[in-house]
């Protein structure tokens, strides 16, 4: 079994990952920002803009899980906040490797979140590992993001990147946001709901982490289930589970503009066929490759 430490493990996606962990017997370690929630055992205090990391957070640790990064499409996408943005993902992975290098500490595979905003925003092509990275802010910063791990090279430690899809919990993140809406009969369709949306269940992206660790597997991998569908197609079949109508038209364009800012409305129209070929041919296996299995699974676990 492996140590394991994570950082930014108390989001939707972390969370769940330690749950499963700890099923499997491994042994979780969690670095946090907050002093008030550390407690010496396996809970420690870092502070990436600090460049501070509590030594006893290493003891026997042989494998670190990144998580670390503020929310994408919490707030508007301001030159301050694209700068936290970015700084948050970047200076936490930098921190980790000058505090590992510092050290010499023997780590055996680093394995970091990563995002599908790397390729381009609206593509009709199958976007594989290998495909061109994207034009604008989110792109670039996905950029930014991989290549601040390229110093761990020099380490001789792999390094394993997961560009993660929409990610569906009922707990939160898009789903959560998507059902609030329909729940109250007020659900609607952003743009013309053509939007094709590479989308992953929790538990097949928390697997498809354990796998990449427990199989040593390094490079890039996309986190997406095996059939993208549209934006349609998904927001249809939360109604259907909800047994609610969709009675609201379709939101148009220029209306998501206004609310969400002329580069954030922009993710709301994103349209990607993102391929999961490459994990699949490592011999994992999606539990949830089709997104009606997927939400019967998620919304009867809330009935």
């Amino acid at each position: 079994m492996s140590k394991i430490l994570i950082c930014g493990g108390t989001g939707l996606i972390g969370s769940k990952l330690i749950q499963k962990l700890k099923q499997k017997n491994h042994e979780i370690v969690l670095l946090t920002t907050q002093k008030s929630k550390t407690n010496e055992k396996d809970i420690y205090y870092w502070n990436p803009n600090e460049s501070f990391i509590d030594s006893q957070a290493f003891n026997g640790v042989n494998c670190i899980i990144n998580f670390s990064g503020q929310g994408i499409f919490e707030k508007n996408f301001t030159d301050s906040r694209k700068k936290e943005l970015e700084e948050s993902r970047t200076k936490a992975i930098l921190c980790l490797y000058d505090y590992i290098k510092t050290h010499n500490i023997k780590i055996e595979q680093f394995i970091t979140a990563s995002a599908t905003g790397y390729y381009p925003n609206i593509c009709s092509d199958k976007l594989v590992e290998t495909s061109t990275k994207g034009n604008g802010f989110i792109s670039d910063l996905v950029q930014k993001w991989e290549q601040s791990t390229l110093p761990f090279q020099s380490l001789n430690i792999p390094v394993t990147i997961i560009r993660i899809g929409i990610v569906l919990s009922t707990k939160g993140g898009f789903l959560k946001q998507l059902s609030t809406p329909i729940s109250y009969y007020a659900g609607a369709i952003p743009g013309d709901g053509k939007q094709t949306i590479s989308w992953i269940h929790i538990d097949d992206l928390c697997e498809l982490f354990i796998w990449t660790m427990e199989q040593k597997l390094s490079g890039t991998f996309n986190g997406t289930a095996p059939i993208p569908e549209s934006i349609t197609s998904i927001t249809k079949g939360v109604a259907k589970l909800l047994n609610r109508p969709l009675l609201a038209p379709n939101i148009p364009v220029f209306m998501l503009k206004l609310i969400f800012g002329k580069e954030r409305h922009l993710l709301l129209l994103s349209s990607q066929k993102v391929s999961s070929e490459k994990i699949v041919g490592t011999g994992f296996q999606f539990q949830f490759p089709q997104l009606t299995t997927a939400l019967q699974n998620l919304y009867e676990k809330e009935s």
